[in-house]
This record gives C-alpha cells, sequence and structure tokens, in this order.
C-alpha cells in the first residue's frame, strides 16, 4: 500500500477519496513524477494535484525507492508509469480532465529528448492528456520539489574548535 501525505506533511488515507473529494466539481486532476539518484538507490516522487481556477489547489505525494537505475531511458519510463498508474487507478474518481505531466524536454540538447515521442504515445495510448517540457510543471517543479527536498538534511556548522554545531 503506498503512503500519501500532503505537501504540508498530513497523511492521505486514500488518495482516491481525496481526489474525489478535491474535484468534486469538475476541477482538473494533474499527476506527475520525477525521481533522484540517490547513492545505490533511485527514489520516485509522484505528485497529484487539483487546481480550483483562483482558489489554489490541494497536492499530494507518495514517494518510491528502487534500486539505483543507471539507464535514463529506464527511469523515465518508470516516471511515466508511475504518473500512468495512478491515472488509471484515479479516472473514475475525477469528474474533471486528468492530465499526465511528463519530465522530458523535447529540445534536443538534451537527452530526454530522445525518448519525448516513446514516452508521450505511453499517455496518449492509456487514454489520457499529457503535458511534455515546459508545460509539464506537475513532474519538472512539484514533484522535483519534493523529491529533492526529501533528500535535504539539516546543514551542520563548525564551531571554532572543529566539533559539529546543529
Amino acid at each position: 500500500m503506498t503512503k500519501w501525505k500532503t505537501v504540508s506533511g498530513v497523511i492521505v488515507p486514500s488518495i482516491e477519496k481525496y481526489v474525489a473529494d478535491a474535484s468534486a466539481t469538475g476541477q482538473a486532476v494533474h499527476i506527475g513524477t520525477d525521481s533522484l539518484q540517490c547513492g545505490r538507490e533511485t527514489q520516485f516522487v509522484t505528485v497529484v494535484a487539483v487546481l480550483t481556477p483562483h482558489h489554489g489547489g490541494r497536492a499530494a505525494y507518495s514517494q518510491t525507492t528502487v534500486p539505483r537505475m543507471a539507464s535514463m531511458r529506464e527511469r523515465l519510463f518508470k516516471e511515466v508509469w508511475h504518473s500512468v498508474e495512478l491515472g488509471l487507478a484515479l479516472t473514475d474518481k475525477v469528474r474533471g480532465e486528468l492530465t499526465i505531466h511528463v519530465d522530458a524536454n523535447p529540445n534536443e540538447r538534451y537527452m530526454s529528448s530522445r525518448y519525448v515521442q516513446e514516452l508521450v504515445g505511453l499517455v496518449l495510448g492509456q487514454g489520457f492528456k499529457v503535458l511534455i517540457k515546459p508545460e509539464s510543471w506537475c513532474s519538472t517543479h512539484a514533484a522535483d520539489h519534493v523529491v529533492r527536498s526529501l533528500n535535504t538534511r539539516p546543514r551542520t556548522e563548525q564551531s571554532r574548535h572543529g566539533r559539529q554545531v546543529a
């Protein structure tokens, strides 16, 4: 069972109920996943955001850790599949539009551009609307922010005597 939390840290017992309640009047739902290589592990964070125009929105996330994935292609496909899988689970709960955000850049300067067509095809093939960079804010900003904040530890300072001070 996947653990979900709001961005402020409140545990979400059921992501399905959370999204159904937040989108009850037809709000758009956005799903995006980002990953971070951390030593011998790859951490994935999936964010689901429900926007209420002119009134902000709600967001929740889940985190998964797997052994380090060396292949960028494999990691990008895993990111997209996390989002698609959640989208499939939420389809019946969402009254508004459901969009999957893909953290890949179509600009050929970036390595992820090699996989954009395949990743977009995966999402479209499951019947979802898809956004890629620079429009894919749910994966490139929201999920990226969460995965990076989960991996920052409080910095310690050195005292004058070489001891660490919190």
